[in-house]
């Protein structure tokens, strides 16, 4: 079962990448879309996008995440509403998280309530 999650947060970084916030940039306002998104500098404003998003390691983000999956190298404030998220070891996450899957590396950094959904076997 663990495999299956993994691939999942690796199929996302494997994907086409559509939209990347270079490291230089600073963005104010709210992001939607349906594509995956990288993001390596700073944003002020939610982001909502259906099929992933990518917090790079020199990321930082001051505002709200929605996807269906979610990868953070980088750091949140902010909540999270997604069905798979994984904070890796250089992630900081400080907001509440509702979702269906979460995985936390060694090192990973969380602070905020987490509200895991019930997801009916098939």
């Amino acid at each position: 079962m663990r495999s299956s999650k993994n691939k999942s947060y690796h199929s996302i970084e494997s994907q086409p990448i559509e939209t990347v916030i270079g490291t230089d940039i600073i963005f104010k306002g709210d992001i939607k879309g349906e594509n995956i998104i990288r993001i390596d500098g700073t944003i002020e404003g939610n982001i909502s996008l259906s099929k992933g998003i990518v917090i790079g390691e020199k990321a930082k983000v001051n505002g709200n995440l929605e996807s269906d999956r979610i990868i953070i190298y980088g750091s949140i404030f902010g909540d999270i509403v997604c069905k798979e998220l994984n904070i890796k070891s250089s992630g900081v996450v400080n907001g509440n998280i509702q979702a269906d899957n979460v995985e936390i590396e060694m090192g990973g950094k969380y602070n905020g309530n987490l509200t895991m959904q019930h997801t009916p076997s098939t």
